[in-house]
C-alpha cells in the first residue's frame, strides 16, 4: 500500500504519536488529547522523509526480486473499499464473488487539526521556493 500524499501520511503519523490515537473504531468519538502545542515541523519533516525512504526501499526490494506486487493506493482504497478488497482477493487467486465484504471496522482519524498541520507544513517546507510544488 502506498499513499499519494506523503505529507498527509507524515502528519497522520505524527498526530498519532502525539495523541496515542492510532486507530478509531467505527462510530467511536475521537480520543481526547490536547494537541495545541504538538505541531513540530522537524518531526513531520523527519517522518515525511522516513516514509518516502521506506517506500523506496520496499520498491527496490521487489524490483531486485523481480516481484510485481499489487499496489494499493490508500486514497483510492478508502474511497472504494469493497472493490479494493475484491481486487486483493482476485490478485491472490481467491474467490471474491462469494465473499461478503463488511464495511471498514475503522473510521479515519483525520480532522481539522490534521488539515491545519498539513497546510502549515506545506507552507513551511516550501518557504522561499520560487516555484512551489503544491
Amino acid at each position: 500500500m502506498t499513499r499519494r500524499n506523503k505529507i498527509r501520511l507524515a502528519v497522520s503519523w505524527w498526530k498519532a504519536i502525539q495523541s496515542q490515537e492510532w486507530h478509531r473504531l467505527r462510530g467511536e468519538p475521537p480520543k481526547s488529547a490536547d494537541l495545541s502545542s504538538a505541531y513540530s515541523f522537524d518531526a513531520i519533516n523527519h517522518l515525511y522523509n522516513e516514509c518516502s525512504l521506506r517506500e523506496a526501499g520496499i520498491a527496490e526490494f521487489f524490483a531486485e526480486g523481480n516481484i510485481v506486487p499489487l499496489t494499493i493506493i490508500y486514497e483510492d482504497f478508502i474511497q472504494q473499499y469493497e472493490p479494493t478488497v475484491r481486487a486483493v482477493l482476485d490478485f491472490l487467486k481467491l474467490d471474491s464473488d462469494s465473499v461478503t465484504i463488511d464495511p471498514p471496522l475503522l473510521d479515519p482519524t483525520a480532522d481539522p487539526v490534521s488539515e491545519e498541520w498539513v497546510q502549515r507544513f506545506r507552507a513551511e517546507r516550501q518557504s522561499g521556493w520560487q516555484n512551489r510544488g503544491w
